[in-house]
């Protein structure tokens, strides 16, 4: 009996080495190929885990629910006519203060010095000449005006005439930046000289914050003369004082009479509705209700100051053709060009970005002060999160803010809700799985997005399956004597 038992004992450590064999060779086996395992029946863990490197854009626009061309101004690159200077000579215009020297005018051997500014017509006055148009002309242009003008007179032949700028207003530049951008000073500053740059525009303005990524510098062409602020014909001739607008022509007294007395009780000649009837300017038509009117079926009601007003059907299409007018004619008065600048190029000494600042020129610093976004749905830690200013955020990055996916997520079924205008929202699905896998590109979050993280009716199940499941890791096995009697014996 004892040798019966010695050899089932025997093949039970036959049994349990083989079997133990077997267990660490699937484990040698499995430690290469889970290394490189994403998960086990877990949809939620979402990477690329790859050892080839890939690169792949971060969009700021998504096409299907932004229209380029509903954007406000469509922005354009550095040229490189944006680096040269423009070494004209400057043109006078109105507030500027020049001064006049004019030899032997008075005393001979003399120089008389006239300092003036020019006046709104661009008119200056000078002894023995009268008023001078001065606004448009260069400096030595206006010297020989000035010459032809003694000439002319008969005050002295062959003159000497310098004109000498001493306060210049045409030479600007603005900065538009928020009050609490990084302590940039906005403001209308000087051009001091024709390779003025925007290095030198910003250091002026005291800088910019280090955040500031990109910078905007808006350019005008003033297309319209009355745009561009040249006098009308017949204002500020030369010789005559400026022209006078004439006085409004007296008013019938009768006709003033029963203007002021409309709207007062007892002082007005309509007799009103008949005896009955409601006025029909405080009653709503009668097909108002179902958004048309049956005698005028293409007219349009709207409800001002308490009565309801009719819009004929031919007045809205006078509007919209109205407006177009007015966009045309705004078009063809001025036209601009957005420059977009690369700071972060700029300040890590790139100077093909460091452009000429011209006349005009509007430099505006984005501000730093962007918003939230609203993080919700199957993730660890949803909430509203701060988004530091434009271009900060990407869509993996407030994943892993917060805390990643939940057990029951499901990466495919991810919803991006963003504004797209004052009173209007678009929501587009996201896969954010490819995102991780860099299948498609990341996009950058704006302030007020809303990210929504869906899953599925077998996301749970599937949850709790997994929770379920245990194992050990490891080689040594517990084999406890109270469930294998064969191999301890009885009473072992």
């Amino acid at each position: 009996m004892s040798q019966e038992r010695a050899v089932t004992q025997k093949n039970n450590r036959k049994k349990l080495g083989l079997i133990g064999m077997l267990a660490l060779a699937a484990v040698l086996l499995a430690v290469p190929v889970g290394c490189e395992t994403d998960s086990w029946l877990d949809p939620s863990v979402v990477g690329r885990w790859e050892h080839t490197p890939i690169t792949m854009p971060i969009l700021d626009r998504i096409d299907v629910i932004e229209d380029k061309g509903a954007l406000t101004v469509t922005v354009s690159e550095v040229t490189p006519e944006d680096l040269m200077p423009d070494y004209r000579e400057y043109t006078i215009g109105p507030s500027d203060v020049i001064a006049v020297i004019i030899f032997e005018l008075v005393d001979p051997g003399q120089e008389a010095i006239y300092t003036r500014q020019v006046d709104a017509t661009g008119l200056v006055r000078l002894p023995f000449v009268g008023a001078i148009k001065v606004s448009g002309k260069t400096p030595s242009q206006l010297e020989t005006h000035i010459i032809e003008l003694l000439e002319r007179r008969d005050v002295i032949h062959n003159a000497t005439v310098s004109v000498v700028l001493q306060n210049t207003t045409q030479n600007t530049f603005t900065v538009n930046a928020s009050p609490l951008t990084g302590g940039t000073a906005g403001g209308v500053y000087p051009i001091p000289r024709p390779d003025f740059r925007l290095l030198d525009a910003l250091a002026m303005a005291r800088g910019v914050p280090d955040r500031t990524k990109r910078l905007l510098v808006i350019r005008q062409s003033p297309l319209s003369s009355d745009v561009a602020g040249v006098v009308p014909e017949g204002v500020g001739k030369e010789g005559d004082e400026p022209v006078k607008a004439a006085p409004p022509a007296p008013q019938d007294p009768t006709q003033l009479i029963e203007e002021l007395l409309q709207g007062v009780d007892g002082g007005s000649t309509d007799t009103g509705p008949a005896p009955g009837t409601q006025d029909p300017a405080q009653q709503a038509p009668a097909g108002i209700e179902a958004g048309l009117d049956s005698a005028h079926p293409q007219a349009q009601w709207v409800n001002v100051g308490g009565e309801w007003v009719r819009v004929e059907a031919d007045q809205a299409q006078q509007q919209a053709q109205s407006t177009q007018e007015n966009q045309a004619r705004l078009s063809a008065m001025v036209t601009q060009r957005v420059i977009e600048v690369p700071y972060e190029r700029l300040t890590e000494g790139d100077m093909r970005y460091n452009i000429v600042i011209r006349p005009g020129d509007i430099i505006k610093v984005p501000g730093q002060a962007g918003g939230f976004v609203y993080l919700g749905g199957a993730v660890n830690r949803p909430g509203a999160y701060n988004v530091p200013g434009e271009k900060d955020l990407t869509l993996k990055q407030l994943i892993v803010s917060g805390g990643n996916l939940s057990a029951i997520a499901i990466p495919e079924r991810v919803d991006l809700i963003r504004r797209i205008g004052a009173d209007q929202e678009a929501t587009v699905r996201i896969n954010l799985r490819a995102i991780f896998d860099g299948t498609e590109p990341d996009l950058f979050l704006k302030a007020n997005d809303v990210i929504n993280v869906g899953t599925n009716m077998a996301a749970t199940p599937l949850a709790i399956f997994r929770n379920g499941l245990r194992a050990t890791y490891g080689f040594g096995f517990v084999l406890d004597r109270n469930f294998n009697l064969d191999v301890f014996g009885a009473g072992q």
